[in-house]
């Protein structure tokens, strides 16, 4: 009888990944057409490699990693494309003007950041100091409000304004990166992603109040909906207002309140001045009339589209994601050909989007 030998999956060479070409495409906002002008490989051939009908030959491989910039291992890692994450789609829909080809790009750099982040994770263990509750806001009666007062239970979160909710967030095990999301006009997203810590990307450009509370919608995603629900935005923002704001603790310094009065708030609780009138609503310390007037005076002032500067204040940056790629460049001593290798980018890429230069303690290396 013929012995059948078994095959060592680690020996088998990695397979050309048309999706990932595909992805890289669309990262850098081309079209299918232009990358045929840039690569030298017609259209039609380019459309049979992107739709895995051809494999493509060595200087194929090369000519499409010069024309889409990056080396040729970027079309051959194992990471699984990811689609927009869940609590997106609802945003998606309502950025109709942004366009197609911008959101594309943005879900194509977040899986980039994602099969990075794994690589940055794969070399530490993380040990989270508190959990990350899961609930099912359908059980409580209290609805998303309810689930955020357990959170902070759950969290020891003392009574009053929340000093630091990254810290908070991160020391239950959840990463936090900042990117610019302004191109897609959207303020953050959330992942679940198996072997992975959960993960938040939130808008680096936006107001230190907009990201925190985007910090705190996004959590909210993570904590109640692990399924799509017709409800989750609305849901996630409840969830976030009460977070930091609770209900017993914010009331009384909101009953009549005025926008003088939201002004001085702002600092103490960290939110915006929207944010404070819009709590003050929902708690019932102001009624729909004083509500609609104070709307009106934010309007009439600007405010509605960028409240004083002078009430601005310092936003909270993620300490995790940082320490994860300097334990790579100063502990580990990857150079730009290491990051290069592991990260599927060239450095100059790499460097741009993780704020790296020589004075890391990188040996840049060609």
């Amino acid at each position: 009888m013929e012995t059948i030998k078994a095959i060592n999956t680690s020996e088998v060479a990695a397979p050309f990944r048309s999706d990932l070409a595909n992805l890289r495409r669309r990262m850098l906002g081309l079209s299918q057409a232009e990358l045929a002008v840039a690569s030298g490989i017609s259209q039609p051939v380019l459309s049979k490699i992107e739709d895995g009908l051809k494999s493509p030959s060595e200087s194929q491989q090369a000519a499409l990693a010069s024309a889409l910039r990056c080396p040729v291992g970027f079309f051959f890692q194992k990471e699984r494309e990811y689609g927009a994450p869940i609590s997106a789609h609802p945003m998606f829909r309502k950025r109709a003007a942004v366009g197609v080809k911008v959101l594309n790009r943005f879900i194509a750099e977040l899986n980039v950041r994602i099969a990075h982040l794994r690589a940055f994770v794969n070399a530490v263990d993380i040990a989270p100091e508190l959990p990350m509750p899961q609930y099912d806001v359908d059980d409580f009666a209290g609805g998303a409000e309810e689930v955020a007062a357990n959170v902070r239970r759950a969290w020891y979160m003392p009574l009053g304004p929340v000093k630091s909710l990254m810290d908070y967030v991160e020391r239950s095990g959840c990463i936090v990166v900042h990117l610019d999301m302004a191109e897609a006009q959207i303020d953050g997203v959330s992942y679940r992603i198996p072997g992975l810590p959960p993960i938040i990307f939130l808008n680096s450009r936006a107001p230190a109040d907009r990201q925190r509370f985007s910090l705190a919608h996004e959590l909210g995603h993570l904590v109640m909906h692990a399924i799509p629900h017709p409800e989750m935005e609305e849901q996630a923002n409840q969830f976030a207002s009460a977070l930091l704001m609770p209900k017993a603790d914010v009331l009384p310094y909101l009953r009549d309140i005025s926008l003088e009065r939201a002004a001085q708030l702002k600092k103490v609780w960290r939110v915006s001045m929207g944010a404070l009138i819009v709590r003050a609503k929902t708690t019932g310390a102001i009624d729909h009339y004083q509500s609609d007037y104070l709307w009106r005076q934010m309007s009439a002032l600007g405010y509605r589209t960028q409240e004083p500067p002078e009430l601005a204040f310092e936003p909270e940056v993620p300490t995790v994601f940082p320490a994860l790629v300097r334990h790579f460049t100063e502990e580990l001593e990857y150079d730009a050909v290491d990051l290069e290798r592991v990260l599927a980018l060239h450095f100059e890429e790499v460097a741009s989007m993780y704020g790296l230069k020589s004075q890391t303690g990188l040996r840049l290396v060609r």
